[in-house]
């Protein structure tokens, strides 16, 4: 009877001690990154004999978080990311971290044991600010951060256009009320600022809202958008329309006579992505349709015709390397036609050069129809991060890549003659593989892409297939841009020449979600 109720009594403890307990997490870490335990048991790395572990967990994404230092008689041993363990001999360090100047860095002296694991219990601030317009638009302004009330700026911070990938930068900093400025304000303005209070152990995720216009500030605080779950930030989905439109109407031919030329361009472009530390997914459509109608045409026609699909998926076993597999469709929605001056006879041969048919006194002619050709890309690999970064990303790739030409009824004309089509047959590639694709963010409002896609085919003469897309991307307003593409094309079975693209816009985008 004793031991029953003993046993009962204990049984209650420890109940309320875990509810207790339980409690106080979910209180203390209101993060984006997982609690400390759980960051160190995914960290999965085992202890080393003799040597102790230091363990400071990271609140958001460790890549955009300060590092810290750990220094032993003013001399620095070791540097680590947040969110990392470190291994040291037994004795007392001094651990030196956060945002700011070195005088302003939060300093901890901790004393590590052999064979065991100090994990740093949080008491700093974590702080992201995110910076939008009236319309919800993220934009890459500007600010400063002051501590109040010794107004001592910890450093300029910037925000990020989330729907391009970049991430937050997270400030580690103090306990206190701080200031933040448009940046160009002084310290002591009392237009554009907003003021936030940091707690001991908590995330705060910060919103400004600025004029679209002026940059002005138009409110702050802590909205729903910046308090979201985990589960629901590593996906994000970002959609938009962009079109552009030109009128021309002119009498520089004849004075009696006005010709007009109109052209426009309409883009609709997804970007789907899934992104945590081990696992990245991205899946990305482009489809782009231009026509326009020349002086003396009495209809459209098509110039621009264009649909491509990517898809790519990481994961990573080590920091920064990771094995991914990746899709890529590219192909046409409406078939392809070529318009004639006069009336002309039109010759169509076959894959061996043998004559099909004639077609005479011909104005226009259909030759290739929907979703021809059609080319598809696999391709298995290493892929390696070697900048991420606020303002910029470099990726390569290396593997072993698949192509199909897929050809329906296509021809194509020979450069010696525009009247004279041969059939062109499917083509099957497959050998090895790379790939380099970064980004790189010049000024706020101005993006280069460039993205390097290249294919050994194994057997035959082995000739270098490549593809190299270029794109600067200029905003002037918050729906009004100017995109310059450069697509550099070299591919030996579908023509013998390399091939170059320019397109220019000034493009008015609409964001759909």
């Amino acid at each position: 009877m004793i031991m029953t109720r003993a046993y009962f009594y204990i049984m209650i403890y420890l109940a309320l001690a875990a509810g207790v307990a339980q409690s106080q997490e979910k209180k203390l870490y209101n993060w984006i990154a997982p609690s400390p335990k759980a960051q160190l048991d995914m960290e999965a790395m085992d202890d080393i004999k003799g040597l102790g572990r230091l363990f400071l967990p990271a609140m958001t994404n460790s890549d955009f978080e300060p590092v810290y230092i750990i220094s032993q008689n003013d001399s620095v041993l070791k540097m680590a990311k947040m969110g990392t363990s470190v291994w040291l001999r037994p004795d007392r360090y001094t651990i030196t971290f956060g945002s700011g100047n070195l005088d302003q860095m939060i300093k901890k002296v901790v004393e590590i044991q052999a064979e065991e694991t100090r994990i740093i219990e949080p008491d700093w601030c974590g702080l992201t600010i995110r910076i939008i317009d009236e319309t919800r638009e993220w934009l890459k302004e500007s600010y400063e951060i002051f501590h109040i009330p010794e107004r001592v700026s910890y450093g300029i911070g910037y925000g990020a256009d989330e729907q391009l990938g970049e991430n937050l930068q997270t400030w580690i900093l103090k306990p206190g009320l701080y200031k933040i400025i448009k940046s160009g304000e002084h310290v002591n303005t009392y237009i554009n600022f907003a003021t936030v209070r940091l707690l001991p152990g908590e995330l705060t995720q910060y919103t400004i809202v600025v004029d679209s216009e002026t940059k002005n500030f138009m409110g702050a605080g802590v909205l729903e958008m910046g308090t979201e779950t985990r589960k629901i930030k590593d996906w994000s989905i970002f959609s938009a329309l962009y079109g552009s439109f030109t009128l021309n109407r002119a009498n520089d031919v004849t004075s009696e006579e006005q010709q007009t030329s109109m052209a426009f361009v309409a883009q609709l472009d997804y970007n789907i992505k899934y992104s945590t530390k081990k696992h990245y997914f991205l899946s990305r459509g482009l489809m782009e349709e231009g026509w326009n109608m020349q002086r003396k045409q009495s209809s459209f026609r098509s110039y621009l015709d264009n649909l491509r699909l990517k898809n790519i998926y990481i994961y990573y076993f080590l920091p920064g390397m990771g094995v991914y597999g990746r899709f890529f469709l590219e192909t046409n929605l409406f078939g392809t036609t070529y318009y004639y001056d006069r009336p002309t006879t039109i010759s169509f041969y076959d894959e061996k050069g043998k004559l099909e048919r004639t077609n005479e006194n011909i104005k226009r002619i259909i030759v290739s129809p929907s979703f021809s050709p059609l080319e598809l890309k696999e391709g298995i690999g290493i892929n390696l991060l070697l900048i991420k970064s606020l303002r910029a990303n470099f990726n390569v790739r290396g593997g072993m890549g698949f192509r199909q030409n897929l050809n329906w009824e296509l021809y194509a004309k020979t450069t010696s003659s525009d009247s004279a089509f041969y059939k062109k047959p499917s083509v099957f590639l497959r050998g090895p593989e790379a790939a380099l694709i970064g980004n790189y963010r010049i000024r706020r409002n101005m993006m280069i892409t460039s993205e390097l896609d290249m294919l050994v085919p194994s057997g035959g003469e082995n000739k270098l297939v490549y593809d190299w897309e270029n794109n600067l991307n200029f905003r002037i307003s918050k729906n009004i841009s100017i995109d310059y593409t450069l697509r550099i094309k070299k591919d030996p079975s579908i023509t013998s020449y390399i091939q170059y693209e320019h397109i220019l816009l000034l493009r008015y985008s609409y964001i759909l979600f």
